[in-house]
């Protein structure tokens, strides 16, 4: 808007000078015909044009004035249009906010509900977890009852291994004692069957030279094996090895 008064002004200001020049022109245009000597004040027009023209800048000055103080007031009307642009989308915002408001206590609330469910999810979680370690301690007592289990058979399958080795040990020393045994009472008999057939051959030497038969000595009668007497030892392998 001042921009276009300020270009008006602009006009009407050329228009004048415009007008300046032609008059300007004119007078000496007329200064060259023959001068008709008249009672005439040709001064009173140069004072006229003095006159508007002092007035012209005046008005220019006062218009340039204008002009700057218009572009002042337009800097600060469009400051002030801009902050009012800013305040309007201020409130543009701030209203959308308020009418999301709704919105945002309804999602508010989905949440809380969601998180309630998820705390009721989390105890079931909590409960199960226990149940989990109560299951898991339980198998693992069952897995140590079973480690000792089969430590247990194996000790076992160890312990009756080592026995019939023993009692295999003990069948074997006692079936050598007794075949030992057997064979030094067959030596002994044989030493007595010897012994008593020089007894006896000494017997029929003396019988045929005296014709009587000697009185024989008491000799202990031979003993079977039934009456076979062990030593302490062997009747204690002996007694392991039966109850065993």
């Amino acid at each position: 808007m001042f921009g276009s008064l300020r270009n008006k002004f602009q006009t009407v200001q050329d228009g004048i000078s415009a007008s300046i020049r032609g008059l300007t022109t004119s007078e000496n245009t007329k200064s060259k015909k023959p001068v008709n000597i008249r009672n005439v004040n040709y001064d009173a027009g140069a004072d006229l044009l003095f006159h508007y023209q002092v007035e012209w800048n005046e008005l220019h000055d006062l218009t340039e004035q204008n002009a700057g103080n218009a572009q002042v007031i337009d800097s600060l009307v469009a400051s002030i249009h801009e902050r009012l642009e800013q305040e309007w989308n201020s409130v543009i915002r701030l209203n959308n906010t308020l009418a999301s408001v709704p919105k945002i206590n309804n999602d508010i609330q989905n949440l809380m509900d969601q998180i309630g469910s998820l705390q009721e999810l989390f105890e079931e979680v909590e409960g199960a977890i226990f149940d989990l370690e109560d299951l898991n301690e339980t198998l693992e007592l069952q897995s140590s009852q079973l480690d000792h289990r089969l430590q247990l058979a194996l000790y076992k399958e160890k312990k009756l291994f080592e026995l019939e080795s023993v009692r295999a040990k003990l069948a074997t020393d006692h079936s050598n004692r007794v075949l030992l045994h057997e064979l030094k009472q067959q030596k002994t008999l044989k030493e007595r069957q010897e012994t008593f057939g020089e007894a006896f051959k000494q017997e029929m030497q003396e019988y045929k030279a005296t014709g009587s038969v000697p009185k024989l000595p008491n000799f202990h009668p031979v003993q079977s094996l039934d009456e076979v007497e062990l030593d302490d030892t062997d009747s204690a392998d002996l007694d392991e090895f039966l109850q065993s």
